[in-house]
């Protein structure tokens, strides 16, 4: 049957017309949906780690890992822990208003600006000191945080009160934070027994701003030797000089130890006081721990002192060493002597030490023949390194290496300018000598002198000294000086 209006060849045509074929899906590789998973459970973690992040505990966490940016949000959570548990307890950093106490060791490795706080708090004399701890470490406990260095303080010399420990006089040092950055240091005394608390070394911290600012004034560090033979008029006129004085102190003479005790505190930069490479690191027992613990924050206690800020004294152990003309001149049973072992020196070393308890340098006494042996100053500057020592080398020979011995061991070291009184009883030689010194340190910018406890040399100085403050000369001691010496070369073009 023929369809209207169509060809029969059209007819065939249709008939004929392929159906339109569908397109076949692609195959979803197997490894696609293992990728999307592992992407999204990234995803969750990272969402996961940011809330963390965001977190008390985990703001610790980081800090513990070394993310200084995490320092002060630790600080602050731990400032807020710490509040309850001590009525009157002053949060955040030092400011208007703050108790006298109160101080921020600066810890600019932590950030720009940052400090550690450092609080002093009476509490109840019916609560022991083990149990305050341990409610410290409990509030600190859900933060991640903790107590790194716990250590009972006492007086440098205490009374016979305390020759034992003392729940009721003694006071307790807390640092608290991470391990290698802490936040707080704590001191607890009890209520009723307070006691003075000096963080730093007195007017170390307050005074160097001042005194490092002074660029363009002569500094002279005035060395006097050989005490420890007798108290005379020209030891205590000395003694009373009202500038900074370093004092080298034979070991083992009748007065030795007495003379030692002039120590004060010295004006030095707080990367000194907070126990970095430098001068005077000899300390207390412990002090080694706290500060491998990280706990560099310095506190002592002491009763109140009257002496003047510009009397400083430093301690050096004046070390008897070999001189030329050995045995007609002799340095003494003790003395460092040329091919002497380095044990032997140790020995040797640590008897002077533990008979000047607060000595923070050396300088030799004598020592022409061994200050110019190599192999001899390698091995002293090696045991004074270990000991935290500054070196002075008096310059007793031309030949002398060592200076550059102990700055070869990376000791802090100066050497001697000039002597001030070879001729020890002409006075007018002694103050030519002093000016010299001056116009040398005006030269270069500063300059040692060393002198002996004369007659002659306590007048000259007695009377020259005012003048020479008058017309701007800074007088230091030389732990000071090397410390402003290296101040100017890293500030100054």
């Amino acid at each position: 049957m023929k369809l209207p209006g169509m060809s029969p060849r059209k007819k065939t045509k249709a008939r004929g017309k392929a159906p339109a074929r569908r397109k076949k899906k692609t195959a979803r590789p197997p490894w696609l949906g293992a990728v999307l998973g592992v992407a999204l459970v990234l995803m969750v973690a990272m969402i996961g780690l940011l809330k963390w992040s965001e977190s008390r505990t985990g703001q610790t966490a980081l800090l513990s890992m070394g993310s200084e940016k995490m320092f002060g949000e630790v600080q602050a959570a731990i400032d807020e822990q710490l509040a309850p548990l001590f009525p009157g307890w002053r949060s955040g950093p030092v400011g208007p208003g703050s108790a006298p106490g109160d101080h921020d060791w600066p810890a600019d490795e932590f950030g720009s600006g940052a400090a550690v706080w450092c609080r002093v708090l009476s509490v109840p004399a019916d609560v022991p000191y083990r149990h305050l701890s341990w409610q410290i470490a409990q509030a600190l406990e859900p933060l991640g945080a903790r107590v790194l260095w716990s250590q009972r303080l006492y007086p440098d010399q205490p009374s016979a009160a305390q020759a034992q420990p003392s729940e009721e006089l003694d006071l307790l040092r807390l640092d608290l934070g991470v391990p290698g950055r802490p936040t707080h240091t704590l001191v607890l005394q009890r209520q009723g027994h307070e006691a003075p608390v000096r963080w730093g070394t007195g007017p170390g911290i307050t005074a160097w701003s001042a005194l490092a600012a002074r660029h363009d004034a002569p500094l002279v560090a005035l060395v006097i030797d050989d005490w420890g033979y007798a108290k005379t008029t020209a030891t205590r006129q000395l003694i009373s000089l009202p500038v900074p004085l370093t004092m080298a102190v034979l070991p083992g003479l009748s007065y030795s130890r007495e003379f030692a005790l002039e120590k004060t505190d010295l004006v030095l930069p707080p990367d000194l006081l907070k126990g970095a490479a430098g001068v005077g690191q000899r300390a207390a027992p412990g002090r080694i721990e706290r500060l491998a613990a990280g706990c560099f924050v310095e506190v002592s206690v002491d009763r109140p002192r009257t002496r003047s800020e510009v009397r400083r004294r430093e301690i050096l152990l004046h070390l008897p060493m070999q001189p030329e003309g050995y045995p007609e001149t002799n340095p003494g049973s003790e003395a460092i002597m040329v091919g002497m072992s380095r044990t032997d020196m140790e020995v040797r070393v640590d008897k002077a030490l533990n008979q000047l308890d607060r000595v923070t340098g050396v300088n030799n006494h004598m020592g022409s023949a061994a200050t110019s042996d190599p192999a001899t100053m390698d091995n002293l500057m090696a045991v004074l390194e270990d000991r935290g020592l500054l070196f002075l080398d008096s310059l007793t020979s031309s030949r002398s290496v060592a200076y550059d011995a102990a700055r070869q061991q990376g000791i802090p070291a100066l050497k001697n300018r000039l002597f001030l009184d070879y001729d020890n009883e002409d006075e007018q030689k002694i103050t030519a000598k002093l000016n010299r010194l001056v116009q040398a340190a005006r030269s270069t910018g500063y300059a040692v002198g060393i002198g002996h406890p004369h007659p002659a040399t306590a007048r000259v100085l007695a009377r020259e000294i005012p003048r020479l403050v008058a017309e701007g000369v800074v007088f230091v001691t030389v732990s000071e000086l090397h410390a402003l010496v290296d101040h100017r070369q890293k500030v100054l073009p």
